[in-house]
């Protein structure tokens, strides 16, 4: 079946239940709220209601900064992504470093490039584990929540820096539904439906599912193949038991599948600090590190193979997964307490093969490498020097149990207990070919090769407690805290015998525990205006370093902790056509996990990557502002917008290996106090001007999103920088009755910025340190034709 004919059944099977009931169920029109900048029919901003502190909220009534995202306005800016997410969101920034396999979220400029996340990433409170597993496409979402500063109090663990939560539509008490097809440029194909209503007086059900298909922006200049190509499908369905008013049961199951291609990354060569390699002749000086902002990747001009080989592992390149996601949650309403249980399930299968050099030997006569040239030179043209693969699986279990009170008393309270039980499972069928053979079979090198394989296992527990004080009927002072305990459990083996490979063999346990409060002191001088200062302490777990050229004292690293001190304002002015929002943090980060490197002459030969591990050595000290702005001129035009600054220094930061390299080339040792965190911009601003104009029969909506953010750096050096950014995606929808029709343009001036890079090696120049680089999502022009009833 080609994947023309898919998407047409796909198309058709989607729209036959809106036709269906068309003739039956009375057309609703669009939701027209959009978030910050939404207007009801009285022509005000209008707020929206969200869930942050386990609770429903007026967003304008919580003394917490926090971004959310309607379900309009999800539709109207086309957020579909995480990455689309954080466009929009001050103070919010994402870095793909390598694919969907490893995201970085990054709130408040609490960055970090090993371990677990600093931002915790939720589905209707639900925590999704793992750096792979939060980039998930959001559709049928009720809304996004934002939420900035430490959560470890109420959300837990690793909630160090924020949290990002994805609320899904829940059940109608009547029959509706919705289908969208949508076709755009570089061969993008996307369809999704989704349908709801009653099947008795007691029970409500809601299904959904999409499928996606992209031929990716750039092609392989090795072999000519698709690079970050994308194809994923998948489904959810939500069931609704409420058998008495007390009582409500809710019942949620997902499924999805993806096969994506390969980042589209590529070494770039050093320029900067000559010298001798590791291993490289006396005679062949070469320039050891990259200096200056990197430069832009061609379309066609991606470094990576991309054609299958005989006994590749996984059989091709790229990434494929699958996630099953099942959840139970029960409320019961005593009067004045709700009761509430949420025990979820979920797994992760996640199997890739990377090319695991990213390079190519581009010079006439051959390239150098170790020992040249008493050993041979590399061939000219060769690029098949390691793979990157690894085949696991993550499994998820918790429960959280919590009563909160729900009468208007003088003290509001909630507490709650929360279990959580993970394992993480990979055998790494990474490979490393000798740079003289050309490789047609991988069958021979694969079968040498011990693949070890690791498990990595967490259990917590965490008993937590919020109250509030209603001092006066202005006043009040709200207390949260948490106490958790965790234990961890590494192990490591070859799952065969062999030639080559890993012949590590580990057995690690550690724990840990916690107390993480949150104090908040709130005050509403008016009903339009509110007014609080908090103090938060965020902390997020150590763990283990599994690298190949490591020694024993540095196989665990420690647990890291941050001050949080926030004071903010929010605010609707002029009878609620305008709102204003500010928040001011100051951030004082301790203990804090960094990526450190056992410098090369400790491990002769062994690339930058394996002699890389977590340490407990930096601090850092981060301060900002975030202000949010909306503003309803006329009953057509409205004006929104934020913007963020961000100054994130390290205090204190020490690399060891990058100090004795300069030291060997007569340079002196770089000292990062003072120097930027990776990937954290000064400056980020966002301005979003939108026109709605009713023309009879027509709806119409135009909006800009116009984003704007300073300069970023690669690594705590602050050698390598990524220049200015700046982009501009565009939005025109028109709406009649059910119907709508959206054209839109992402990156419509095509800005070709690079969005990530990491410190790697190059193996086509004596392997010395040189940043990988991940090109840019390049312009992209499509349309969405929709249907609501």
């Amino acid at each position: 079946m080609t994947k023309f004919t898919r998407v047409g059944l796909l198309c058709a099977v989607s729209l036959l239940p809106a036709m269906a009931l068309a003739q039956e169920v009375a057309a609703t029109p669009p939701d027209n709220s959009a978030g910050l900048a939404a207007a009801t029919d009285a022509g005000v901003l209008e707020d929206i209601v969200v869930t942050a502190r386990k609770t429903s909220e007026k967003l304008q009534d919580v003394p917490v900064a926090i971004t959310a995202f309607s379900a309009a306005e999800i539709k109207s800016a086309r957020i579909e992504r995480l990455s689309d997410v954080a466009k929009l969101t001050p103070g919010l920034v994402f870095t793909p470093l390598f694919g969907r396999q490893n995201q970085l979220p990054i709130i408040r400029g609490a960055a970090q490039s090993l371990g677990a996340l600093n931002v915790g990433v939720f589905i209707d409170g639900i925590y999704l584990s793992g750096k792979g597993g939060v980039d998930t496409e959001l559709n049928d979402l009720e809304r996004v929540e934002v939420v900035k500063g430490p959560q470890s109090a109420l959300y837990g663990r690793n909630t160090f820096s924020g949290a990002i939560n994805y609320v899904t539509k829940r059940p109608a008490d009547e029959f509706g539904g919705t289908a969208e097809a949508t076709v755009g440029t570089d061969d993008l194909y996307k369809v999704q439906a989704s349908l709801t209503g009653p099947i008795s007086d007691k029970i409500r059900f809601r299904v959904g599912g999409f499928y996606r298909s992209f031929d990716g922006w750039y092609t392989s200049a090795i072999d000519g193949g698709k690079v970050d190509f994308e194809e994923s499908y998948g489904a959810i369905a939500t069931v609704e038991f409420q058998p008495v008013e007390q009582f409500t049961a809710t019942f949620r199951a997902s499924y999805s599948k993806q096969d994506d291609g390969q980042p589209p990354s590529n070494v770039v060569r050093t320029n900067a600090f000559s010298g001798t390699p590791s291993g490289g002749s006396a005679t062949q000086p070469r320039n050891l590190l990259y200096v200056g902002e990197l430069p832009s990747i061609a379309k066609n001009g991606v470094t990576v193979n991309t054609r299958p080989v005989t006994g590749l592992p996984g059989g091709s390149y790229g990434d494929r997964e699958k996630t099953v996601r099942a959840s139970a949650t029960f409320e019961y309403d005593f009067g004045n307490v709700l009761l509430t249980s949420i025990t979820s399930f979920s797994r992760r299968d996640a199997e890739y093969t990377y090319d695991g050099d990213n390079t190519v030997c581009d010079r006439t006569g051959g390239c150098p490498n170790f020992g040249f040239p008493f050993a041979p030179a590399i061939a000219q043209g060769k690029s098949d020097f390691a793979l990157s693969s690894n085949d696991g699986y993550l499994r998820d279990l918790s429960q959280e149990l919590r009563l909160a009170s729900t009468g208007n008393e003088s003290f509001d309270w909630l507490v709650g207990i929360f279990r959580y039980d993970n394992r993480t499972t990979g055998i790494d069928r990474g490979i490393t070919i000798p740079s003289a053979l050309a490789i047609t079979d991988y069958t021979a090198a694969a079968a040498a090769y011990r693949y070890p394989r690791s498990t990595f296992v967490t259990k917590s527990t965490a008993v937590f407690a919020s109250t509030t004080w209603h001092a006066t009927e202005r006043f009040s002072v709200i207390g949260e805290l948490r106490y958790e305990y965790e234990s961890q459990k590494f192990e490591q083996f070859p799952t065969r015998t062999g030639t080559t490979g890993s012949t590590a063999v580990f057995d690690l346990e550690q724990h840990f525990d916690f107390v993480t409060p949150r104090l908040i002191l709130n005050y509403k001088p008016s009903e339009d205006a509110l007014v609080y200062a908090s103090y938060a302490r965020g902390a997020k777990t150590g763990g283990f370093n599994g690298g190949l050229n490591i020694f024993a004292n540095q196989r665990t690293y420690e647990p890291e902790y941050a001050n949080n001190y926030e004071i903010g304002l929010k605010s609707d002015l002029l009878d609620q056509k305008l709102r204003l929002n500010i928040a001011a943090f100051y951030i004082d980060w301790k203990d804090q996990q960094a990526a450190c490197q056992n410098p090369a002459a400790l491990f002769p030969g062994a690339s930058s990557t394996n002699r890389t591990y977590q340490c407990n050595v930096a601090a850092s000290t981060i301060y900002g502002t975030e202000v949010e702005v909306a503003a309803r001129f006329s009953d057509w035009f409205s004006l929104s917008g934020n913007y963020a600054y961000t100054h994130a220094r390290y205090d204190r930061f020490v690399d060891d290996s990058l100090a004795l390299t300069l030291v060997a080339l007569g340079q002196p040792a770089i000292n990062f106090d003072g120097k930027h965190l990776p990937y954290v911009p000064d400056h980020k601003l966002v301005v979003t001007p939108r026109f709605n104009i009713d023309m009879g029969e027509f709806a119409v909506e135009a909006r800009a999103d116009l984003q704007y953010q300073s300069r970023t750096f690669v690594r705590a050096d602050n050698l390598q920088n990524f220049g200015d950014k700046t982009n501009v995606d565009l939005r025109l929808t028109v709406t009649r009755d059910a119907l709508s029709l959206q054209l839109w343009g992402n990156n419509v001036f095509d800005s070709k910025r690079p969005v990530a890079a990491v410190r790697f090696f190059d193996s086509v120049n004596y392997s010395v340190a040189a940043p990988l680089v991940t090109g840019a999502n390049r312009r992209q022009i499509g349309a969405t034709l929709g249907y609501r009833f």
